[in-house]
């Protein structure tokens, strides 16, 4: 947690993390959790930028669970299975809120109290932080109204470190220890619908020469081209350095297809 002065010369607590934009900031070098929330698309975010929520300290660990990935499709002489490797089934994370450190009183485990304790630890950022991921926890990516009605069901998504997941919690806890008076302990289990990954390669460029060729006169029939699509476009000089792959829901094979035809 850092001091700093405002202009009017008053002390100020911040966060370890003011925005998810702190990542692509290189002076800083953090790299905080954002956790945001999409639409039924999966795509379209229901957040402002600005409103996407990153913590007061990020959680001490994240424990990523990774399982087979085994379709089981059922036809009339039998099961298929159809096996497409690991992927990401839960995310558990261990947390803390930071201290409940307050201007002029200092470190607060005092919930109630008025002007005789100087304040309580609701009046602190840790706790605030608290609260609003106790907040997303409860509506779990469910949006509502003015009625207090679920207009949709949106997907909550997290992101680290260039790692998306996109999911549902299943479990939120709370502890306060003695020995640790001045502060929370979080659990929290998520459970991953779908992994988007990324794959990054440095650029590429062709440095060989081609060889030449004899000038061959043209034929009437088309000619097809075997070259690999990913280097013709290096050879030109275009940079590859991101190539994002989203997993999509796979269609399971049904019996009216030709595979399962004599079964």
């Amino acid at each position: 947690m850092a001091i700093s002065r405002n202009s009017g010369d008053i002390p100020v607590f911040r966060s370890a993390f003011q925005s998810p934009d702190d990542e692509n900031n290189r002076n800083l070098g953090i790299k905080p959790v954002v956790f945001d929330i999409l639409g039924p698309d999966m795509e379209t975010s229901v957040l402002p930028h600005s409103l996407k929520m990153v913590l007061h300290a990020n959680p001490q660990s994240i424990g990523v669970t990774y399982g087979k990935i085994i379709e089981r499709i059922q036809t009339r002489g039998g099961y298929v299975e159809q096996h497409w490797g690991e992927g990401a089934r839960s995310l558990d994370f261990q947390m803390v809120t930071g201290g409940f450190m307050r201007l002029f009183s200092g470190l607060s485990n005092i919930t109630g109290g008025g002007t005789d304790t100087k304040g309580n630890r609701r009046e602190t950022i840790a706790y605030d932080k608290y609260l609003d991921m106790l907040a997303l926890f409860n509506n779990n990516g469910s949006v509502y109204d003015t009625l207090g009605r679920i207009v949709f069901q949106g997907v909550i998504k997290v992101t680290y470190d260039g790692g998306i997941y996109l999911g549902w919690f299943d479990s939120f806890g709370v502890s306060e220890t003695a020995e640790k008076p001045y502060m929370f302990e979080l659990t929290a289990k998520y459970t991953v619908h779908e992994e988007v990954q990324r794959f990054r390669s440095a650029p590429y460029k062709s440095t060989t020469t081609p060889a030449k060729t004899k000038q061959q006169t043209p034929s009437a029939s088309p000619q097809v081209s075997t070259a690999d699509p990913v280097q013709t476009m290096a050879s030109e000089g275009s940079d590859i350095n991101d190539l994002s792959v989203r997993p999509t829901t796979r269609t399971p094979l049904g019996t009216d297809h030709p595979a399962f035809k004599d079964l």
